[in-house]
């Protein structure tokens, strides 16, 4: 397999051979690190040494350009997953692959439908083909449990997309084929309580209209793809009148983070009330929290996820160091219960275990089965939990 790095761009003035893929590459990792709205086709054409017009001899335009950066993607995976035989293929082809996940799960909202479907269809093939060694080393499992667990193998080797965490590729590849492995082998016989919807709020008012409006639109679409006008057309009022409640767009999505922030911090705070003399107790409250608050809020989940990175200063400092404060009150339970692990590999725990979450609350499909709540807050302990997985005869 060929690990993608971007190549140094070629002399100008010349005509390599490779140009397209030079392209490709290069907007892929503009896109990754800076996000779709931030990115122009002129930086693109920087980054490779042309000018910007010599890019469309190649894409019709930006959206073109990620659509074929985020499908060749998809289609080398795709490759390098055929007949997968053990968890350690699939961690090389996610390092190999590293930015699939923000440009999949992030920067793909930005296409249009269209586009989108066919980018997905080819994301259910490889989960097929990762369903296929679930059920091969699990035959015991219920289709619908063998394939939210291939969804949650693919949500744990996308999830280094989300750090910056860097390790020696031996030591990464183990790291991220034992987390699979434990992923593979959730015991989803579990008695957990049945997840209860929380109840209905009742009647909101206009300013609790739009951010929940806000909050789907923006979660759907992407901050910059929704104008005021699509929020006051999903509340059936003009788009001039929400400057009635906000003063601009901008305090719009700051209003929407805020009271994601604000109901996931007060929901671990009220959970881990008690707890905190037991780290098992400690990690089981956060655990359930979590999966509360993402099941029940999954718009607000997106929102946090995807736009934070991209708001201006001092917003996107706030909200970082509020970020930094929630995932501290994890690593100090983590690090009470795995003493000896390294601090970059409890990162790389985390970070799996919480974009497992995130994504199958995020994905309809998988969040409306019966099952899911229990069978993500078992996915989730089994990747965070203490006790040693031990290895199966044939693994």
């Amino acid at each position: 397999m060929t690990v993608q790095r971007t190549p140094p761009p070629p002399p100008r003035g010349t005509r390599p051979r490779n140009r397209r893929h030079l392209i490709i590459t290069a907007a892929a990792d503009l896109l990754a690190s800076n996000g779709y709205a931030q990115v122009s086709m002129a930086d693109v054409a920087d980054a490779v040494a042309v000018r910007p017009s010599a890019l469309y001899r190649h894409f019709r335009g930006k959206d073109d350009l990620l659509y074929q950066a985020v499908r060749d993607m998809l289609t080398a995976v795709q490759v390098d997953l055929r007949g997968m035989a053990s968890t350690r293929e699939l961690a090389v082809t996610a390092l190999d692959h590293r930015g699939i996940g923000v440009l999949w799960q992030r920067e793909s909202r930005h296409l249009p439908r269209a586009a989108r479907r066919r980018l997905r269809a080819r994301l259910i093939a490889i989960a097929a083909q990762v369903a296929d060694f679930v059920a091969r080393r699990r035959p015991d499992l219920r289709t619908a449990d063998r394939d939210l667990l291939a969804w949650a193998c693919l949500d744990v080797a996308t999830s280094i997309s989300f750090q910056r965490i860097d390790l020696p590729r031996p030591d990464y590849t183990d790291l991220l084929a034992g987390i699979i492995d434990r992923v593979v082998d959730t015991d989803l016989d579990t008695d957990a309580a049945p997840f209860a919807p929380p109840p209905s709020p009742g009647a909101l008012d206009r300013r609790d209209e739009l951010l929940a409006a806000a909050a789907r639109l923006f979660a759907q679409r992407g901050y910059h793809s929704v104008g005021v006008d699509d929020v006051g057309a999903a509340v059936g009022i003009a788009g001039p009148s929400i400057y009635h409640h906000f003063a601009t767009k901008l305090d719009l999505i700051v209003a929407v983070i805020t009271q994601g922030a604000d109901r996931l911090l007060d929901g671990t705070a009220r959970a881990l009330a008690g707890a905190r003399d037991d780290r098992r107790q400690a990690l089981r409250a956060l655990l359930d929290a979590y999966v509360w608050f993402s099941l029940t809020h999954f718009d607000l989940m997106d929102v946090l996820i995807t736009e934070v990175p991209h708001l201006p200063d001092p917003h996107r400092t706030t909200f970082r160091q509020t970020q930094r404060h929630y995932l501290d009150q994890w690593l100090d339970v983590l690090a009470r219960l795995h003493p000896h692990l390294p601090p970059a590999h409890t990162r790389v725990h985390l970070q799996a275990a919480l974009t497992v979450i995130n994504d199958i609350a995020r994905t309809p499909h998988l969040r409306t089965q019966p099952r899911a709540p229990a069978t993500i807050a078992a996915i989730g302990h089994a990747i965070l939990s203490p006790q040693p997985r031990l290895a199966k005869p044939g693994q």
